[in-house]
């Protein structure tokens, strides 16, 4: 295992500092696909309650989750409703077709409604979008196995990874996370079900959103010696790292996912 980690640093440092070289008809072609394809893109909304009790957002969510569902929302593929009753930031994570639904849905008048609730408070909407390769690590939610029983969700949470980039460009970024990929899978990380690898480059921030069957399953990967390689890359920096509980009513849409 010491020896298949060590293998994995050495991949990420030499990408980063020792990029291959693309030739313009491969930046073409490259440049041609992120065009031509829409690719799956990933919402990430938190807020926090004001003048409500958790038992009284449990019962807010148990009634509103029957509405986020791919037949009643354009484009989305779905969501797990999130939360960490440590910190007070709740929210949702979804997956949606297109960069064009995502903003679609956060301009509708159906969440409008949701934003204008009077104890739901300090709404933040990101939208990222989610690179092919992301399909290495299960992370193409329309690709996944998902559990409508809500047993299946007892237990699971998700790590919402965020960093910038220092002398690396998108291109090279791009490169590292196809190398890198291929090593998110449940047979190397355990308990871990899925990444799905997020970037913006218009706000220059970057990331992965993961689903793994525990909580204790997230704390010993980022006490690992894998993890601790990837927050010690030179050219990725200014880490955050937030850690939800998944809601079981996340079952009705469409956000459980399994292995």
């Amino acid at each position: 295992m010491k020896k298949s980690l060590t293998l994995l640093l050495t991949v990420i440092l030499c990408v980063s500092c020792n990029p291959k070289k693309k030739t313009d008809k491969e930046a073409l072609e490259n440049a041609s696909i992120k065009q031509e394809q829409p690719s799956p893109h990933v919402l990430i909304v938190n807020y926090n309650l004001k003048d409500m009790s958790i038992e009284q957002h449990n019962e807010l969510g148990t009634n509103v989750a029957p509405n986020f569902t791919p037949e009643k929302i354009e484009g989305l593929i779905g969501k797990s409703f999130i939360g960490n009753t440590e910190t007070g930031v709740y929210g949702g994570a979804y997956q949606f077709s297109s960069k064009e639904t995502a903003e679609k849905y956060i301009s509708s008048e159906f969440w409008l409604g949701i934003e204008a609730h009077p104890n739901l408070v300090n709404f933040t909407k990101e939208i990222y979008s989610v690179p092919e390769f992301s399909k290495n690590s299960n992370g193409i939610w329309a690709n996944r196995k998902t559990s409508t029983n809500i047993e299946d969700a007892m237990g699971m949470h998700m790590l919402i990874v965020r960093y910038t980039l220092e002398k690396m460009t998108l291109d090279e970024h791009f490169e590292l996370g196809v190398n890198v990929s291929p090593n998110f899978t449940p047979e190397k990380i355990e308990g871990f079900i899925g990444k799905s690898f997020i970037g913006n480059a218009d706000t220059g921030i970057f990331g992965g959103v993961y689903h793994f069957k525990t909580k204790e399953a997230i704390d010993n990967y980022l006490s690992s010696e894998f993890w601790q390689g990837i927050e010690n890359h030179p050219n990725l920096v200014n880490f955050t790292k937030e850690i939800y509980g998944v809601a079981p009513i996340s079952s009705i849409s469409n956000g459980i996912p399994t292995l």
